[in-house]
């Protein structure tokens, strides 16, 4: 008898979530809302419903807001420490290191030195771990349209070992344009040399910095050595269309 009565009043809980899913829908959602990310949806709801609840209540015939009040008094507080709602399941790679997520291939560059590896996957991200936990790759979601995120190290250590890929890498078209000129030398020896001066730089600074600051991490050792094609790095903004187009406004 305790079963069905304890079924019975989660019965009625879920319908009144379910009316409440619709209410919101039918009232919030008529129209697409325009938003920019997950978070400003949740907050344009949040101001909306406590709008929403500065009227009659239609059967009360008392504010929602005061309503809500007296209410309050009679919930059970919730825990302190979030339940962790996730799913694990074991990955299948192909033979490019990729695995398939919500209809996205997924690369996973260090994939093929483990047997096994798992995915974690919450509402809005992901982690690949190993059989130790280890975290190979955390991320995003893709239908979350954030950035994602490229395991620079992991890939430079990847080419390191086969440096002509760089110029049919996937990752290539990512780098930003001085690195990748820099790095795309007919010279595989002169590229290998290059890929460990950037994997050093890694341990301290992010690909964006290295970019930012790349005269002063990389141009002035290397207007030390004699470059195999005459090229002065520190005139290569000149040679870039941005260096030509800002020299034609002078």
């Amino acid at each position: 008898m305790y079963m069905v009565k304890r079924a019975f009043l989660y019965m009625i809980k879920l319908t009144f979530v379910e009316n409440k899913v619709g209410y919101v829908r039918y009232n919030f959602f008529s129209l697409p809302p325009v938003i920019k990310d997950f978070e400003d949806l949740t907050e344009q709801l949040k101001q909306q419903l406590k709008e929403d609840r500065d009227r009659p209540h239609y059967e009360k015939e008392e504010l929602i807001e005061d309503l809500w009040q007296q209410e309050q008094k009679q919930l059970i507080k919730l825990p302190e420490d979030p339940y962790p709602v996730f799913k694990q399941f074991p990955i299948k790679f192909n033979k490019y290191n990729e695995f398939k997520l919500d209809k996205h291939f997924i690369h996973v560059p260090r994939a093929r030195n483990y047997v096994q590896l798992y995915c974690i996957t919450y509402w809005d991200s992901f982690k690949v771990i190993t059989n130790e936990g280890e975290i190979l790759l955390s991320d995003a979601r893709p239908y979350m349209k954030k950035r994602r995120f490229i395991p620079w190290k992991d890939i430079l250590k990847d080419w390191l070992k086969k440096p002509r890929v760089i110029g049919h890498s996937r990752y290539t078209p990512y780098l930003p344009t001085r690195i990748k000129e820099y790095l795309t030398v007919p010279s595989l020896a002169l590229r290998k040399q290059r890929l460990n001066e950037l994997l050093t730089l890694l341990v301290t600074h992010d690909m964006k910095e290295i970019d930012q600051y790349f005269y002063e991490l990389i141009g002035k050792n290397s207007d030390d050595q004699e470059h195999p094609y005459g090229v002065k790095w520190t005139d290569y903004d000149a040679l870039s269309p941005k260096g030509m187009e800002a020299s034609s406004h002078e």
